[in-house]
């Protein structure tokens, strides 16, 4: 798990990251005391769980998990902070949060991370990637009544939790040259038929949807392509040189995995 710390008294950043260190779930921490450079950050980088001050320069430690959020639906928020009331205010506005109060204690921290794991570990999808792109629920191949739904569901795994706008996907998915208009109607059956599918399976809320785009919840889907750039050695050897190959949009992901991936 990717950690991001935000808090503006280096003192406490340092003695956060410390604690981190003890837990053996967390393989990178990466610390601001700065919300706008953390924000920055968040633009472009996979963070899976974010540990934030309530009070900091810009904005306040609520309105910046919001702003995290809806860059990164599936990131979990923890906030620090020596206030209690605090977390009436986070469900006002519908942020699911963990607390940790100050000082935080090595001890506070890997039980919170423990909770988040558990919180986590709701049935998965399992997506192959490498060769043609299937998915799987509970070990059985999943079926989907569209076969754009099924195509619907491996971009949005490509693009790894990023939002991606209806117009993106019409674009990306169907014929440059289809009407705009008609283009959005068919992504919006083909959406539709995605989580039909998926609520079928008790898993509808492994897609989510936020501010008016789509994603994947990184969390609920174990692929072969997410534990590659993770650095898991396994999932590396099985990397053929082939990735999504029934889909012709999954080549420029091809050539980031044959560049980085022959550098490891």
């Amino acid at each position: 798990m990717v950690a991001l710390l935000v808090d503006d008294e280096k003192r406490l950043l340092n003695s956060l990251s410390n604690a981190l260190l003890t837990v053996p779930e967390i393989s990178e921490t990466v610390s601001f005391d700065d919300e706008i450079d953390a924000l920055e950050y968040a633009r472009d980088n996979r963070i899976d769980v974010a540990f934030l001050d309530i009070k900091l320069h810009e904005m306040d430690g609520l309105t910046l998990a919001k702003r995290l959020l809806e860059l990164q639906p599936s990131v979990s928020v923890v906030f620090c902070t020596g206030y209690e009331s605090y977390a009436l205010d986070a469900i006002k506005m519908h942020i699911d949060a963990g607390y940790l109060m100050k000082p935080v204690r090595s001890k506070d921290v890997q039980e919170e991370i423990k909770h988040i794991i558990a919180k986590n570990s709701k049935k998965k999808l399992i997506a192959s990637c490498f060769g043609e792109f299937e998915i799987f629920f509970e070990g059985k191949p999943v079926v989907f009544s569209r076969r754009r739904a099924k195509e619907l569901l491996a971009f949005l795994i490509d693009r790894r939790g990023q939002i991606v706008s209806v117009s993106r996907l019409s674009t990306e998915l169907l014929n440059e040259d289809s009407d705009p208009i008609k283009g959005k109607n068919i992504i919006y059956q083909a959406i539709k038929s995605l989580k039909t599918s998926l609520e079928s399976l008790g898993a509808g809320d492994i897609v989510l949807t936020s501010g008016g785009g789509y994603c994947v919840d990184r969390s609920r889907i174990d692929c072969d392509y997410y534990r590659a750039l993770d650095g898991d050695d396994s999932a590396i050897k099985a990397f053929d040189g082939r990735y999504m190959e029934q889909y012709p949009w999954a080549e420029e992901t091809l050539g980031y995995l044959t560049r980085t991936l022959k550098q490891e």
